[in-house]
Protein backbone atom coordinates (compact mmCIF):
# COMPACT_ATOMS: atom_id res chain seq x y z
CA UNK A 1 0.00 0.00 0.00
CA UNK A 2 2.78 2.40 0.91
CA UNK A 3 4.52 1.51 -2.35
CA UNK A 4 1.37 2.41 -4.33
CA UNK A 5 1.05 5.70 -2.45
CA UNK A 6 4.69 6.50 -3.19
CA UNK A 7 4.20 5.86 -6.89
CA UNK A 8 1.13 8.08 -6.89
CA UNK A 9 3.09 10.88 -5.25
CA UNK A 10 5.88 10.52 -7.79
CA UNK A 11 3.40 10.68 -10.65
CA UNK A 12 1.89 13.86 -9.23
CA UNK A 13 5.31 15.42 -8.84
CA UNK A 14 6.29 14.37 -12.32
CA UNK A 15 3.23 16.05 -13.81
CA UNK A 16 3.87 19.16 -11.76
CA UNK A 17 7.42 19.43 -13.01
CA UNK A 18 6.91 19.75 -16.76
CA UNK A 19 4.83 16.66 -17.35
CA UNK A 20 7.87 14.33 -17.16
CA UNK A 21 8.98 15.70 -20.53
CA UNK A 22 11.71 17.95 -19.22
CA UNK A 23 10.02 20.79 -21.10
CA UNK A 24 8.78 23.86 -19.22
CA UNK A 25 5.08 24.53 -19.35
CA UNK A 26 3.09 27.72 -18.92
CA UNK A 27 2.86 28.54 -15.24
CA UNK A 28 -0.70 28.66 -13.98
CA UNK A 29 0.03 31.20 -11.28
CA UNK A 30 -3.46 32.46 -10.49
CA UNK A 31 -2.21 35.19 -8.17
CA UNK A 32 0.14 36.71 -10.76
CA UNK A 33 -2.19 36.11 -13.68
CA UNK A 34 -4.99 38.03 -11.98
CA UNK A 35 -2.67 41.02 -11.88
CA UNK A 36 -2.39 40.99 -15.70
CA UNK A 37 -4.90 42.92 -17.78
CA UNK A 38 -6.79 41.65 -20.82
CA UNK A 39 -4.97 41.08 -24.15
CA UNK A 40 -4.15 44.40 -25.84
CA UNK A 41 -4.99 46.42 -22.73
CA UNK A 42 -2.51 48.82 -21.12
CA UNK A 43 -0.96 48.93 -18.65
CA UNK A 44 -0.17 45.23 -18.73
CA UNK A 45 -0.16 44.69 -14.96
CA UNK A 46 -2.41 46.24 -12.35
CA UNK A 47 0.28 46.10 -9.69
CA UNK A 48 3.89 46.81 -10.52
CA UNK A 49 6.12 43.77 -11.17
CA UNK A 50 9.78 43.44 -12.11
CA UNK A 51 11.26 41.48 -15.02
CA UNK A 52 14.92 40.81 -15.69
CA UNK A 53 15.90 41.04 -19.35
CA UNK A 54 19.10 39.55 -20.71
CA UNK A 55 20.33 41.99 -23.39
CA UNK A 56 23.44 42.54 -25.48
CA UNK A 57 25.79 45.26 -24.36
CA UNK A 58 26.23 47.83 -27.10
CA UNK A 59 28.56 50.86 -27.09
CA UNK A 60 25.96 52.75 -29.12
CA UNK A 61 23.39 52.39 -26.34
CA UNK A 62 24.44 54.70 -23.51
CA UNK A 63 22.51 53.09 -20.65
CA UNK A 64 19.65 50.60 -20.87
CA UNK A 65 18.35 51.65 -17.45
CA UNK A 66 17.88 55.31 -18.42
CA UNK A 67 17.17 54.71 -22.11
CA UNK A 68 14.08 56.51 -23.43
CA UNK A 69 12.68 53.28 -24.85
CA UNK A 70 13.08 51.59 -21.46
CA UNK A 71 11.25 54.43 -19.74
CA UNK A 72 8.53 54.30 -22.41
CA UNK A 73 8.00 50.56 -21.91
CA UNK A 74 7.91 50.87 -18.13
CA UNK A 75 5.39 53.72 -18.27
CA UNK A 76 3.12 51.96 -20.75
CA UNK A 77 3.19 48.52 -19.13
CA UNK A 78 3.71 49.21 -15.38
CA UNK A 79 6.58 46.70 -15.47
CA UNK A 80 9.96 47.61 -14.00
CA UNK A 81 12.79 46.40 -16.21
CA UNK A 82 16.12 45.24 -14.88
CA UNK A 83 18.96 44.23 -17.16
CA UNK A 84 21.46 41.40 -17.24
CA UNK A 85 24.23 42.39 -19.64
CA UNK A 86 25.76 39.95 -22.10
CA UNK A 87 29.08 41.08 -23.63
CA UNK A 88 28.91 42.90 -26.97
CA UNK A 89 31.39 40.38 -28.35
CA UNK A 90 30.82 36.73 -27.53
CA UNK A 91 27.24 37.02 -26.25
CA UNK A 92 26.11 33.90 -28.11
CA UNK A 93 29.08 31.95 -26.83
CA UNK A 94 28.30 32.97 -23.26
CA UNK A 95 24.66 31.97 -23.70
CA UNK A 96 25.72 28.57 -25.04
CA UNK A 97 27.99 28.04 -22.04
CA UNK A 98 25.18 28.97 -19.65
CA UNK A 99 22.80 26.60 -21.42
CA UNK A 100 25.33 23.78 -21.47
CA UNK A 101 26.14 24.16 -17.78
CA UNK A 102 22.50 24.57 -16.71
CA UNK A 103 23.28 28.01 -15.29
CA UNK A 104 20.26 30.09 -14.35
CA UNK A 105 19.34 32.51 -17.13
CA UNK A 106 17.58 35.88 -17.02
CA UNK A 107 13.79 35.66 -17.11
CA UNK A 108 13.63 36.97 -20.69
CA UNK A 109 16.28 37.05 -23.41
CA UNK A 110 16.16 39.95 -25.88
CA UNK A 111 18.12 40.24 -29.11
CA UNK A 112 19.38 36.66 -29.43
CA UNK A 113 18.58 35.16 -32.85
CA UNK A 114 18.38 31.64 -31.43
CA UNK A 115 18.06 28.97 -34.12
CA UNK A 116 15.43 26.23 -34.22
CA UNK A 117 17.87 23.43 -33.40
CA UNK A 118 18.86 25.21 -30.17
CA UNK A 119 15.23 25.25 -29.06
CA UNK A 120 15.06 21.53 -29.73
CA UNK A 121 18.30 20.87 -27.89
CA UNK A 122 17.31 22.98 -24.86
CA UNK A 123 13.56 22.56 -24.93
CA UNK A 124 13.62 22.19 -21.16
CA UNK A 125 14.83 25.79 -20.80
CA UNK A 126 12.63 27.84 -23.13
CA UNK A 127 8.92 28.30 -22.57
CA UNK A 128 6.61 27.30 -25.43
CA UNK A 129 4.44 30.29 -26.31
CA UNK A 130 1.64 28.68 -28.31
CA UNK A 131 -1.00 28.93 -25.59
CA UNK A 132 0.03 32.48 -24.77
CA UNK A 133 -0.27 33.50 -28.42
CA UNK A 134 -3.64 31.84 -28.73
CA UNK A 135 -5.17 33.11 -25.49
CA UNK A 136 -3.24 36.27 -24.63
CA UNK A 137 -1.77 37.53 -27.88
CA UNK A 138 -3.03 40.77 -29.37
CA UNK A 139 -0.41 42.55 -31.43
CA UNK A 140 1.22 39.32 -32.62
CA UNK A 141 -2.14 38.19 -33.98
CA UNK A 142 -2.51 41.57 -35.66
CA UNK A 143 0.85 40.91 -37.29
CA UNK A 144 -0.31 37.49 -38.50
CA UNK A 145 -3.37 39.11 -40.12
CA UNK A 146 -1.62 42.14 -41.58
CA UNK A 147 1.61 40.69 -42.93
CA UNK A 148 2.10 40.15 -46.65
CA UNK A 149 4.15 37.02 -45.91
CA UNK A 150 2.22 33.87 -46.71
CA UNK A 151 1.82 31.51 -43.74
CA UNK A 152 3.84 33.84 -41.53
CA UNK A 153 2.94 31.89 -38.39
CA UNK A 154 4.74 28.82 -39.75
CA UNK A 155 8.04 30.69 -39.51
CA UNK A 156 7.76 30.75 -35.73
CA UNK A 157 7.31 26.98 -35.39
CA UNK A 158 10.15 24.59 -34.54
CA UNK A 159 10.39 21.01 -35.80
CA UNK A 160 8.67 19.73 -32.63
CA UNK A 161 5.60 21.82 -33.47
CA UNK A 162 6.10 24.43 -30.75
CA UNK A 163 6.65 28.17 -30.97
CA UNK A 164 9.38 29.37 -28.59
CA UNK A 165 10.03 32.97 -29.61
CA UNK A 166 8.59 36.36 -30.37
CA UNK A 167 9.63 37.89 -33.68
CA UNK A 168 11.54 40.76 -35.17
CA UNK A 169 9.75 41.35 -38.46
CA UNK A 170 10.37 44.28 -40.79
CA UNK A 171 8.75 44.15 -44.22
CA UNK A 172 11.22 46.33 -46.06
CA UNK A 173 11.28 45.38 -49.73
CA UNK A 174 14.45 47.34 -50.33
CA UNK A 175 16.32 44.53 -48.61
CA UNK A 176 14.49 41.74 -50.41
CA UNK A 177 15.90 42.29 -53.90
CA UNK A 178 19.57 42.66 -53.04
CA UNK A 179 20.93 40.75 -56.04
CA UNK A 180 21.37 43.82 -58.23
CA UNK A 181 23.86 44.72 -60.93
CA UNK A 182 24.72 48.07 -62.46
CA UNK A 183 25.85 49.16 -65.92
CA UNK A 184 27.54 52.30 -67.17
CA UNK A 185 24.81 54.34 -68.87
CA UNK A 186 27.34 57.05 -69.77
CA UNK A 187 29.28 54.52 -71.83
CA UNK A 188 26.11 53.16 -73.42
CA UNK A 189 25.16 56.66 -74.54
CA UNK A 190 28.62 57.46 -75.84
CA UNK A 191 28.73 54.26 -77.92
CA UNK A 192 25.12 54.54 -79.10
CA UNK A 193 24.06 51.34 -77.35
CA UNK A 194 20.79 50.36 -75.69
CA UNK A 195 20.43 48.96 -72.20
CA UNK A 196 20.84 45.17 -72.56
CA UNK A 197 17.69 43.11 -72.31
CA UNK A 198 19.06 39.64 -73.11
CA UNK A 199 22.23 37.68 -72.41
CA UNK A 200 23.26 38.17 -76.04
CA UNK A 201 22.66 41.91 -75.77
CA UNK A 202 24.99 41.96 -72.79
CA UNK A 203 27.67 40.09 -74.70
CA UNK A 204 27.60 42.69 -77.48
CA UNK A 205 27.63 45.61 -75.04
CA UNK A 206 30.57 44.22 -73.07
CA UNK A 207 32.52 43.67 -76.30
CA UNK A 208 31.98 47.33 -77.16
CA UNK A 209 33.04 48.41 -73.67
CA UNK A 210 36.25 46.39 -73.97
CA UNK A 211 37.23 47.43 -77.49
CA UNK A 212 35.92 50.95 -78.17
CA UNK A 213 37.64 52.95 -75.40
CA UNK A 214 34.45 54.41 -73.84
CA UNK A 215 36.41 56.18 -71.09
CA UNK A 216 38.42 57.96 -73.79
CA UNK A 217 41.88 57.65 -72.22
CA UNK A 218 43.41 55.74 -75.13
CA UNK A 219 44.15 52.70 -72.94
CA UNK A 220 42.61 49.27 -72.98
CA UNK A 221 41.86 49.46 -69.27
CA UNK A 222 38.09 49.02 -69.33
CA UNK A 223 36.69 46.14 -67.29
CA UNK A 224 33.58 44.46 -68.65
CA UNK A 225 31.52 42.86 -65.87
CA UNK A 226 33.08 42.36 -62.43
CA UNK A 227 32.44 41.96 -58.72
CA UNK A 228 34.08 40.55 -55.62
CA UNK A 229 34.30 37.33 -53.63
CA UNK A 230 32.99 38.72 -50.35
CA UNK A 231 30.92 41.88 -50.89
CA UNK A 232 27.16 41.89 -50.37
CA UNK A 233 25.70 40.23 -53.49
CA UNK A 234 28.76 41.22 -55.54
CA UNK A 235 28.89 38.04 -57.62
CA UNK A 236 28.31 38.71 -61.33
CA UNK A 237 28.20 34.94 -61.90
CA UNK A 238 25.23 34.59 -59.55
CA UNK A 239 23.46 37.44 -61.33
CA UNK A 240 24.01 35.87 -64.76
CA UNK A 241 22.93 32.36 -63.71
CA UNK A 242 19.46 33.77 -63.09
CA UNK A 243 19.03 34.09 -66.85
CA UNK A 244 19.06 30.28 -67.04
CA UNK A 245 17.92 28.86 -63.69
CA UNK A 246 17.04 30.42 -60.35
CA UNK A 247 20.06 31.21 -58.20
CA UNK A 248 19.33 31.98 -54.55
CA UNK A 249 22.86 33.30 -53.88
CA UNK A 250 23.29 30.68 -51.15
CA UNK A 251 22.02 27.14 -50.78
CA UNK A 252 21.20 26.87 -54.50
CA UNK A 253 17.79 25.29 -53.91
CA UNK A 254 15.07 25.63 -56.52
CA UNK A 255 11.38 24.91 -55.95
CA UNK A 256 9.00 23.93 -58.76
CA UNK A 257 5.29 24.64 -59.01
CA UNK A 258 4.53 21.44 -57.05
CA UNK A 259 6.89 22.46 -54.23
CA UNK A 260 9.50 19.89 -55.15
CA UNK A 261 13.04 21.01 -54.34
CA UNK A 262 16.18 20.47 -56.41
CA UNK A 263 19.85 21.31 -56.12
CA UNK A 264 20.51 23.89 -58.84
CA UNK A 265 24.13 22.83 -59.43
CA UNK A 266 22.96 19.45 -60.70
CA UNK A 267 20.46 20.75 -63.26
CA UNK A 268 21.13 20.92 -67.04
CA UNK A 269 20.06 24.58 -67.06
CA UNK A 270 22.91 25.36 -64.72
CA UNK A 271 25.34 23.72 -67.13
CA UNK A 272 24.05 26.01 -69.90
CA UNK A 273 24.54 29.02 -67.64
CA UNK A 274 28.15 28.05 -66.97
CA UNK A 275 28.83 27.55 -70.68
CA UNK A 276 27.60 31.07 -71.41
CA UNK A 277 29.54 32.60 -68.51
CA UNK A 278 32.71 30.77 -69.56
CA UNK A 279 32.35 32.22 -73.05
CA UNK A 280 32.25 35.70 -71.52
CA UNK A 281 35.31 34.87 -69.44
CA UNK A 282 37.19 33.53 -72.48
CA UNK A 283 36.65 36.85 -74.25
CA UNK A 284 37.65 38.70 -71.06
CA UNK A 285 34.20 40.29 -70.98
CA UNK A 286 33.63 38.81 -67.55
CA UNK A 287 36.43 39.68 -65.16
CA UNK A 288 37.45 36.39 -63.52
CA UNK A 289 39.14 38.39 -60.77
CA UNK A 290 35.65 38.53 -59.25
CA UNK A 291 36.52 35.10 -57.82
CA UNK A 292 39.67 36.26 -56.05
CA UNK A 293 39.47 40.01 -55.38
CA UNK A 294 37.84 41.22 -52.18
CA UNK A 295 35.40 44.06 -51.71
CA UNK A 296 38.18 46.52 -50.85
CA UNK A 297 39.84 45.85 -54.19
CA UNK A 298 36.58 46.32 -56.05
CA UNK A 299 36.00 49.56 -54.18
CA UNK A 300 39.43 50.83 -55.23
CA UNK A 301 38.60 50.00 -58.87
CA UNK A 302 35.37 51.98 -58.57
CA UNK A 303 37.35 54.97 -57.28
CA UNK A 304 40.13 54.81 -59.88
CA UNK A 305 41.22 58.06 -61.53
CA UNK A 306 39.82 57.04 -64.91
CA UNK A 307 36.44 55.34 -64.93
CA UNK A 308 37.06 51.70 -65.80
CA UNK A 309 34.01 49.70 -64.69
CA UNK A 310 31.53 48.82 -67.41
CA UNK A 311 29.23 46.76 -65.20
CA UNK A 312 29.41 45.36 -61.70
CA UNK A 313 27.31 43.34 -59.30
CA UNK A 314 26.47 44.88 -55.94
CA UNK A 315 23.62 45.05 -53.46
CA UNK A 316 25.04 48.32 -52.10
CA UNK A 317 26.59 50.36 -54.93
CA UNK A 318 26.59 53.44 -52.70
CA UNK A 319 29.00 51.75 -50.31
CA UNK A 320 31.14 50.60 -53.23
CA UNK A 321 31.33 54.16 -54.58
CA UNK A 322 31.52 55.95 -51.24
CA UNK A 323 34.94 57.41 -52.18
CA UNK A 324 33.48 58.98 -55.33
CA UNK A 325 29.68 59.08 -55.15
CA UNK A 326 29.43 61.44 -58.13
CA UNK A 327 30.41 58.52 -60.32
CA UNK A 328 27.21 56.70 -59.38
CA UNK A 329 25.38 59.17 -61.62
CA UNK A 330 26.89 57.28 -64.56
CA UNK A 331 25.30 53.92 -63.61
CA UNK A 332 21.80 52.49 -63.83
CA UNK A 333 20.38 49.22 -62.59
CA UNK A 334 20.88 46.33 -65.00
CA UNK A 335 17.55 44.45 -65.22
CA UNK A 336 17.40 40.65 -65.10
CA UNK A 337 18.50 39.52 -68.55
CA UNK A 338 16.43 37.20 -70.71
CA UNK A 339 18.30 33.96 -71.38
CA UNK A 340 18.00 31.74 -74.47
CA UNK A 341 15.08 29.81 -72.95
CA UNK A 342 13.10 32.85 -71.84
CA UNK A 343 14.27 32.86 -68.21
CA UNK A 344 14.99 36.20 -66.51
CA UNK A 345 14.79 35.77 -62.75
CA UNK A 346 15.64 38.26 -60.06
CA UNK A 347 16.94 37.04 -56.72
CA UNK A 348 14.52 37.58 -53.85
CA UNK A 349 15.33 37.12 -50.18
CA UNK A 350 11.90 37.60 -48.56
CA UNK A 351 11.49 39.50 -45.31
CA UNK A 352 10.82 36.82 -42.70
CA UNK A 353 10.50 36.93 -38.92
CA UNK A 354 13.47 36.00 -36.77
CA UNK A 355 13.83 35.29 -33.08
CA UNK A 356 14.15 38.43 -30.93
CA UNK A 357 12.59 37.52 -27.59
CA UNK A 358 12.26 34.32 -25.54
CA UNK A 359 10.98 33.52 -22.06
CA UNK A 360 13.04 31.13 -19.96
CA UNK A 361 11.84 28.63 -17.36
CA UNK A 362 13.27 30.94 -14.71
CA UNK A 363 10.64 33.61 -15.35
CA UNK A 364 8.46 34.25 -12.27
CA UNK A 365 5.62 35.88 -14.21
CA UNK A 366 5.67 34.52 -17.76
CA UNK A 367 2.24 35.93 -18.66
CA UNK A 368 3.40 39.47 -17.92
CA UNK A 369 6.63 38.75 -19.81
CA UNK A 370 4.70 37.51 -22.84
CA UNK A 371 2.42 40.53 -22.78
CA UNK A 372 5.48 42.81 -22.69
CA UNK A 373 6.95 41.09 -25.75
CA UNK A 374 3.57 41.23 -27.43
CA UNK A 375 3.28 44.99 -26.80
CA UNK A 376 6.68 45.51 -28.42
CA UNK A 377 5.05 44.31 -31.67
CA UNK A 378 2.58 47.21 -31.68
CA UNK A 379 3.13 49.90 -34.31
CA UNK A 380 3.69 52.54 -31.66
CA UNK A 381 6.37 50.55 -29.85
CA UNK A 382 7.94 49.34 -33.11
CA UNK A 383 8.35 52.90 -34.41
CA UNK A 384 9.87 53.95 -31.07
CA UNK A 385 12.23 50.94 -31.20
CA UNK A 386 13.57 52.02 -34.58
CA UNK A 387 13.44 55.83 -34.58
CA UNK A 388 13.34 56.92 -30.95
CA UNK A 389 11.35 59.76 -29.40
CA UNK A 390 8.80 61.50 -31.60
CA UNK A 391 9.54 65.20 -31.94
CA UNK A 392 13.12 64.70 -30.83
CA UNK A 393 14.46 61.85 -32.95
CA UNK A 394 11.82 61.78 -35.68
CA UNK A 395 8.67 63.55 -36.79
CA UNK A 396 5.71 62.81 -39.00
CA UNK A 397 6.16 63.51 -42.71
CA UNK A 398 4.89 66.81 -44.03
CA UNK A 399 2.48 67.33 -46.92
CA UNK A 400 5.16 68.11 -49.52
CA UNK A 401 7.56 65.32 -48.48
CA UNK A 402 8.41 62.44 -50.81
CA UNK A 403 9.18 58.87 -49.82
CA UNK A 404 12.46 57.19 -50.70
CA UNK A 405 10.28 54.35 -52.02
CA UNK A 406 7.91 56.58 -53.98
CA UNK A 407 8.76 54.61 -57.14
CA UNK A 408 6.92 51.56 -55.81
CA UNK A 409 3.95 53.55 -54.51
CA UNK A 410 4.86 54.12 -50.85
CA UNK A 411 3.68 57.32 -49.16
CA UNK A 412 6.01 59.24 -46.80
CA UNK A 413 5.26 58.81 -43.10
CA UNK A 414 8.43 59.42 -41.09
CA UNK A 415 11.05 62.14 -41.28
CA UNK A 416 14.13 60.84 -39.52
CA UNK A 417 16.11 63.29 -37.36
CA UNK A 418 18.41 61.04 -35.32
CA UNK A 419 20.87 59.29 -37.66
CA UNK A 420 20.79 55.55 -37.18
CA UNK A 421 23.96 53.94 -35.88
CA UNK A 422 25.24 56.81 -33.72
CA UNK A 423 25.67 56.53 -29.97
CA UNK A 424 22.38 57.52 -28.34
CA UNK A 425 20.04 56.80 -25.46
CA UNK A 426 16.73 56.85 -27.31
CA UNK A 427 16.22 53.21 -28.33
CA UNK A 428 17.74 49.72 -28.13
CA UNK A 429 19.15 49.57 -31.66
CA UNK A 430 16.31 47.32 -32.84
CA UNK A 431 17.31 44.25 -30.79
CA UNK A 432 13.80 43.71 -29.40
CA UNK A 433 10.69 42.11 -30.92
CA UNK A 434 8.96 44.52 -33.29
CA UNK A 435 6.83 44.57 -36.40
CA UNK A 436 7.03 47.26 -39.04
CA UNK A 437 4.67 46.82 -41.98
CA UNK A 438 5.97 48.11 -45.30
CA UNK A 439 4.16 51.44 -45.03
CA UNK A 440 6.23 52.19 -41.91
CA UNK A 441 9.42 50.38 -42.90
CA UNK A 442 9.47 52.07 -46.31
CA UNK A 443 7.71 55.33 -45.47
CA UNK A 444 10.94 57.25 -44.87
CA UNK A 445 11.11 60.70 -46.41
CA UNK A 446 13.66 61.41 -49.12
CA UNK A 447 16.08 64.28 -48.64
CA UNK A 448 16.08 65.09 -52.37
CA UNK A 449 19.65 63.91 -52.90
CA UNK A 450 19.79 61.69 -56.00
CA UNK A 451 23.04 60.23 -54.64
CA UNK A 452 21.50 59.15 -51.36
CA UNK A 453 22.39 55.47 -51.10
CA UNK A 454 18.97 54.29 -49.93
CA UNK A 455 17.28 56.27 -52.69
CA UNK A 456 19.55 54.72 -55.34
CA UNK A 457 18.70 51.20 -54.17
CA UNK A 458 15.00 51.97 -53.78
CA UNK A 459 14.77 53.44 -57.28
CA UNK A 460 16.33 50.29 -58.72
CA UNK A 461 13.65 48.06 -57.20
CA UNK A 462 11.29 48.76 -60.07
CA UNK A 463 13.34 46.61 -62.47
CA UNK A 464 13.64 43.62 -60.10
CA UNK A 465 10.37 43.33 -58.19
CA UNK A 466 8.06 40.57 -59.32
CA UNK A 467 10.64 38.77 -61.47
CA UNK A 468 11.47 36.07 -58.94
CA UNK A 469 10.07 32.52 -59.36
CA UNK A 470 6.61 31.67 -58.07
CA UNK A 471 8.09 29.60 -55.24
CA UNK A 472 11.27 30.63 -53.44
CA UNK A 473 12.91 28.37 -50.86
CA UNK A 474 13.23 30.19 -47.54
CA UNK A 475 13.14 27.78 -44.62
CA UNK A 476 13.13 24.17 -43.58
CA UNK A 477 12.45 22.45 -40.26
CA UNK A 478 14.69 19.55 -39.31
CA UNK A 479 14.97 17.46 -36.19
CA UNK A 480 18.25 17.44 -34.28
CA UNK A 481 19.28 14.16 -35.92
CA UNK A 482 18.33 15.43 -39.37
CA UNK A 483 20.15 18.71 -38.76
CA UNK A 484 23.36 16.89 -37.89
CA UNK A 485 23.20 14.81 -41.07
CA UNK A 486 22.16 17.79 -43.18
CA UNK A 487 25.02 19.98 -41.94
CA UNK A 488 27.57 17.26 -42.60
CA UNK A 489 26.32 16.80 -46.15
CA UNK A 490 26.09 20.53 -46.88
CA UNK A 491 29.58 21.20 -45.57
CA UNK A 492 31.07 18.64 -47.94
CA UNK A 493 28.85 19.08 -51.01
CA UNK A 494 28.42 22.83 -51.27
CA UNK A 495 32.07 23.96 -51.01
CA UNK A 496 32.99 21.28 -53.53
CA UNK A 497 30.33 22.50 -55.96
CA UNK A 498 31.35 26.17 -55.56
CA UNK A 499 35.02 25.38 -56.14
CA UNK A 500 34.35 23.31 -59.25
CA UNK A 501 32.04 25.88 -60.80
CA UNK A 502 34.93 28.34 -60.65
CA UNK A 503 37.14 25.70 -62.29
CA UNK A 504 34.66 25.34 -65.16
CA UNK A 505 34.42 29.09 -65.69
CA UNK A 506 38.18 29.61 -65.62
CA UNK A 507 38.76 26.67 -67.98
CA UNK A 508 40.54 24.35 -65.59
CA UNK A 509 37.69 21.87 -66.09
CA UNK A 510 35.89 21.35 -69.38
CA UNK A 511 32.15 22.03 -69.21
CA UNK A 512 31.22 19.79 -72.15
CA UNK A 513 33.32 16.75 -71.33
CA UNK A 514 33.38 16.82 -67.54
CA UNK A 515 29.95 18.05 -66.47
CA UNK A 516 28.44 14.57 -66.07
CA UNK A 517 31.42 13.57 -63.97
CA UNK A 518 30.87 16.64 -61.80
CA UNK A 519 27.23 15.67 -61.18
CA UNK A 520 28.30 12.09 -60.37
CA UNK A 521 30.85 13.43 -57.91
CA UNK A 522 28.17 15.45 -56.16
CA UNK A 523 25.99 12.34 -55.92
CA UNK A 524 28.88 10.38 -54.41
CA UNK A 525 29.18 13.08 -51.75
CA UNK A 526 25.51 12.53 -50.90
CA UNK A 527 23.72 15.17 -52.97
CA UNK A 528 20.60 13.02 -53.43
CA UNK A 529 20.27 12.57 -49.67
CA UNK A 530 20.91 16.29 -49.21
CA UNK A 531 17.98 17.04 -51.52
CA UNK A 532 15.85 14.45 -49.74
CA UNK A 533 16.50 16.01 -46.33
CA UNK A 534 15.82 19.47 -47.74
CA UNK A 535 12.47 18.24 -49.08
CA UNK A 536 11.58 16.70 -45.71
CA UNK A 537 12.39 19.94 -43.88
CA UNK A 538 10.64 22.10 -46.45
CA UNK A 539 7.48 19.99 -46.37
CA UNK A 540 7.47 20.10 -42.58
CA UNK A 541 7.79 23.88 -42.66
CA UNK A 542 5.00 24.30 -45.20
CA UNK A 543 2.60 22.10 -43.25
CA UNK A 544 0.01 24.33 -41.62
CA UNK A 545 0.26 24.48 -37.86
Amino acid sequence: MKKIQLIAVLIILCVAFNGCSGKPVAKNDEVNNKKVTAPGELPIVKEKVTLTLGVLDNPKIEDYSTNEFTKYLEEKTNIDLEFYMFPASGATEKLNVMLGSNTELPEVLIGFNIKDNMFLKYANVFLPLDDYIEKNGFWINEMFEKSNLENIRNYLVAADGNCYWMPYMVEQRGNEWGGKSWINQKWLDKLGLQLPKTTEDLRKVLRAFKTQDPNGNGLKDEIGFTGSKNGWNESPVSFLVNSFIYNDYGKMITVDDSYNVNYAYMQPEFKEAIKYIKELADEKLLDIQCYTQDNKTLKSLAASKDEILGAFASGSPDVLHSDNMERMKDYVALPPLMGPNGISYSYKNPSVPRCAGVITKYCKNPLAAFRLLDFMLSEEASVFARYGVEGQDWEKAKANDKSIFEGIGVKPKIRQILPYGVAQNSHWMQINPQYRFFDIAEGITWNGNVLDGEYIKAKALEVYMGKEPKNVFVKQLLTLEETSEYDELYNSIHPYAVENISLFITGRRNVDSEWNNFVSELKKLGADRYVELTQIGYDRFRKEK
